[in-house]
């Protein structure tokens, strides 16, 4: 067979020749060259979807270029793909393709020319982002489609370092850790998909989750995961990672459709009992006009049902006294710390509704530059309506407590009996907080609008610029004080009012990937603007069923904007053959003002900073040795700086006068390159001063908590990977990945603070471990490759218990609040079926949480779960 040199590497998409979302090539490739040359990485370039494993800086050449080839394709349509995987070029064809311009001629029939090139999208894109300075990671669209994954957020959970806290299908609270970022610091990573940010700066802690439903799992290509703040183009708030999302285009009409069904079965307590559904139901349509205009359009549909996730419970002490209403139903257990305490009710199940309606539009202005326009439209709905009380009185009718104690037991109190509980089991008193059994719902509508351009401007310079506008068309929440079933209920509520959230961003990033005719040196260079707006009210309700409004509560008013300006450099110089140095600069000029909280307005404030980079490589044969560094400062978001919020169980108190984080961060990577596959180590450290935690002050039935700075904290960690494809020869793709981490405070402060009982416990914050974050994670993930229709995938993730309590009193595991350990495992078998017709069908069926394991993210994890999905596409 004939090789075939192509420059754009990332631009030809394997054909499937079964139901995978990836579109169906010609039979041949054309020798036609593309005169266009690209930066010093591929993994942002939309590579061939192969079963071989990306390595972070094997697509690096030393003249600057990128060089990818191709044999010719096989009569069954599918390419035949080269032994190596770890993205190395060949030396010798890269050698005569950097030493001449001109066009190679071959035996290749002309006729082929012009087939192929009408099925391809031409995008001679710029560099997305230097994944070569940073330790990085990908996901496939070959590999989604072998875990049970039916959201956007499943496809990253089998990445290294890194964790989804997902507690059920659908969940809109499912927050992002990677390495020393924990999953409520969620201003420390950021989400892009296709150039859009999707990360949620304008709200924090579990509200701060990703936009993840803006994006079908369908429509994705490729996930990349690149670890840490080492690159310029991106700010502080990479402190963890950055994930970048890739979706896909069409190259000639198509149709596709996807349904799926997956069923719950669940226990932890008795009462909570139940087996919960749900369903998801995803079409898009899309096509290539007159090899200039490209459309797409798509929708997916979600509704679930999610088992209980909190629990009633009354952790303020017992007391062995005579008094209270006797009841039954109660359960004993003790909370995280040790203090008995009585469990007396759960919030019932969460029904979730999501539809996405998305269109994406391109045009090919030339070539070599195209245009591209989305529109993403969400209309969310979540109903929690259905609380259950697991309490009766003597007479077996239903027992709804009053109001919460206004005394601690112990502390003076005008009526000290009231302290001790309202009811009695089995002569132990405890107390059961009326208002906690109400009911609550959720309604956002959403709208995201974006505009890029990418591609070469001339032979030597390249663009890439995008432009979006996020839009909280409408965000209420609310909640109800009493149980429809309780006869003192009142109808009263509170309602939350995310009246005016919205972001808008610009990134303008230029790049010369040989610089002034020098190929050994590349160049990046851009601009970013960010600004975030926010206007929060919270009502009462006088009418909880019809959201009837009342009086607007004063003290919840919150407002303001934050806005950041920045410009970066960066620039690789191979200065000998296997060695290469980047350096680059970021420099941001950020302000918050127009602040309001709780009706008080506060000062602007602005402020500058600098954040040097340098990484430096050397890469003999198939050993790569990179050290990274990079200083990063994380300004605080809008929702840290203004929104305080209060719920019946909690009080958030905002910060306005927050530092912004700044840290000093290193990455040393060692990688071996093997046969369709790599095995990697990198150790990593992070010094971050003045990191913004969320710290409880004040613990039990309503839980009191504010934003503040912490002088000093430090994360050290080691992460391993193994990843290969077909081991052997054989018919077995393996992959496996360990990180063991330590984060804790090096220099904290004096911390007041009251337990739940009542009793101060005061605590110095220094030496203490940083909460959420695991010592151990480990995953793996292997498929047979049982024919070339079908395949069977069985993985595993671990994770090792962690504190939730700033103070790490929290000792007792694998109860309601605590952060326990797990180990899930998951299974999944596909079957591939071409019909006479050309329609290709997949059925697969996937069992999540094989092992049943129990375990907790202070809410409960789904547990074993059945899947059954079926695609077609034509």
């Amino acid at each position: 067979m004939k090789r075939i040199p192509f420059a754009l590497v990332g631009l030809l998409c394997v054909p499937s020749a079964w139901a995978m979302q990836e579109i169906e090539q010609p039979k041949q490739f054309s020798q036609k060259r593309i005169p266009v040359r690209l930066p010093a990485t591929s993994l942002s370039m939309n590579p061939a979807q192969s079963d071989t494993p990306v390595s972070s800086m094997g697509s690096e050449t030393r003249s600057g270029m990128l060089v990818a080839e191709a044999t010719a394709v096989t009569t069954s349509g599918q390419p035949q793909t080269g032994e190596t995987g770890t993205g190395k070029p060949d030396k010798d064809r890269e050698d005569k393709e950097n030493k001449g311009g001109k066009e190679k001629k071959d035996d290749i029939p002309a006729v082929q020319k012009e087939t192929v090139f009408k099925e391809m999208v031409v995008t001679g894109e710029t560099e997305r982002d230097t994944h070569f300075t940073s330790p990085s990671t990908r996901v496939t669209r070959a590999q989604i489609e072998r875990q049970n994954a039916q959201t956007t957020e499943e496809v990253l959970k089998y990445m290294p370092s890194l964790q989804i806290r997902q507690r059920y299908v659908g969940d809109p609270n499912g927050v992002l850790g990677i390495r020393g970022a924990d999953m409520f610091s969620t201003a420390r990573n950021m989400v892009y998909a296709d150039g859009l940010p999707l990360h949620n700066f304008l709200q924090a802690t579990f509200n701060g989750a990703p936009r993840w439903s803006l994006v079908g799992p369908n429509e994705i290509d490729s996930v990349d995961v690149v670890y840490g703040p080492f690159s310029a183009e991106y700010s502080g708030n990479s402190i963890g990672g950055v994930v970048n999302i890739k979706t896909r285009m069409p190259h000639k009409q198509e149709f596709y459709v996807e349904s799926s069904l997956f069923i719950q079965p669940f226990k932890i307590y008795g009462p909570d009992k139940g087996t919960f559904i749900g369903d998801r139901q995803y079409v898009s349509y899309g096509n290539r006009i007159q090899d200039k205009f490209t459309v797409f359009l798509a929708y997916n549909r979600l509704e679930a049902q999610s088992h209980p996730q909190s629990y009633f419970i009354d952790n303020t002490g017992l007391f062995d006294v005579p008094g209270g209403t006797p009841v039954s139903g109660g359960i004993r257990t003790p909370d995280t710390r040790g203090t008995p305490s009585v469990i007396y009710g759960d919030t019932g199940p969460e029904k979730v509704n999501t539809h996405l309606f998305k269109g994406k539009f391109g045009y090919d202005i030339t070539s070599n530059l195209q245009a591209l326009f989305t529109v993403a439209y969400e209309d969310r709905t979540r109903h929690q309506n259905r609380p259950r009380n697991y309490l009766r009185d003597g007479s077996g009718n239903l027992f709804w407590g009053g109001p919460a104690p206004t005394c601690a037991p112990g502390a003076p109190c005008a009526n000290p009996e009231n302290a001790l509980g309202n009811a009695s089991l089995d002569g132990t008193r405890f107390d059961v907080m009326q208002r906690g059994f109400g009911g609550s719902q959720d309604k956002r509508e959403t709208l995201n609008l974006g505009l890029s351009l990418r591609g070469a401007l001339t032979p030597d310079w390249n663009i890439d610029t995008t432009m979006s506008y996020f839009d909280v068309l409408k965000d209420i929440r609310a909640s109800a004080f009493f149980n429809q079933g309780d006869p003192a209920n009142s109808g009263t509520g509170q309602l939350q009012d995310f009246r005016r959230f919205s972001w808008l961003n610009y990134d303008l990033k230029l790049s010369a990937p040989v610089l002034l005719g020098n190929d050994k040196v590349s160049f990046l260079a851009g601009y970013h603007f960010d600004q975030y707006n926010l206007s929060f009210r919270q009502y009462s309700l006088t009418d909880y069923s019809t959201l009837t409004r009342g009086a607007l509560q004063a003290n919840r008013n919150n407002d303001g904007q934050t806005s950041m300006h920045a410009m970066f450099a960066q620039s690789t110089f191979r200065f000998l053959p296997q060695w290469d140095v980047t350096a680059g600069v970021r420099q941001e000029w950020w302000a918050a003002t127009k602040g309001v909280v709780g009706n008080l307005e506060v000062p602007d404030r602005s402020l500058a900073a600098t954040s040097p980079k340098v990484s430096v490589g050397y890469e003999p044969g198939q050993w790569k040795y990179r050290y990274s560094f990079g200083r990063a400062h994380r300004f605080p978001v809008i929702a840290e700086l203004y929104q305080s919020l209060s719920t019946p169980t909690s009080i958030l108190t905002a910060n306005a006068m927050l530092k912004p984080e700044n840290g000093v961060h290193h990455n040393f990577m060692v990688e071996y390159g093997l046969p369709k596959g790599y095995i990697r180590v990198n150790a990593f450290r992070d010094d971050i001063k003045d990191a913004i935690q969320q710290v409880n002050t004040v613990s039990g039935v309503v839980i009191t908590s504010g934003f503040q700075n912490i002088g000093q904290v430090s994360t050290t960690g080691v992460e391993l990977i193994y990843d290969q494809r077909r081991i052997l020869g054989s018919k077995l793709d393996f992959m496996f990945n360990g990180t063991w981490m330590n984060a804790k405070v090096e220099k904290g402060p004096i911390v007041d603070f009251t337990t739940s009982t009542g009793v101060p416990a005061d605590y110095n914050l220094t030496g203490k471990q940083i909460i959420r974050l695991p010592h151990w994670r480990a995953n793996f993930f292997g498929t047979y490759h049982m024919t070339e229709a079908w395949d069977i995938s069985l993985s595993g993730r671990y994770t090792s218990d962690s504190f939730n309590d700033p103070d790490n009193g929290d000792h007792v595991n694998n109860v309601f609040g605590s952060q326990s350990d797990f180990f899930f495992m998951d299974f999944k078998t596909s079957y591939r079926y071409k019909f006479q017709n050309g329609l290709k069908s997949r059925f697969s069926f996937g069992i999540s949480n094989l092992n049943n394991d129990k375990a907790w993210v202070f809410h409960p994890y789904p547990q074993r779960t059945y899947l059954v999905e079926a695609a077609f596409s034509y």
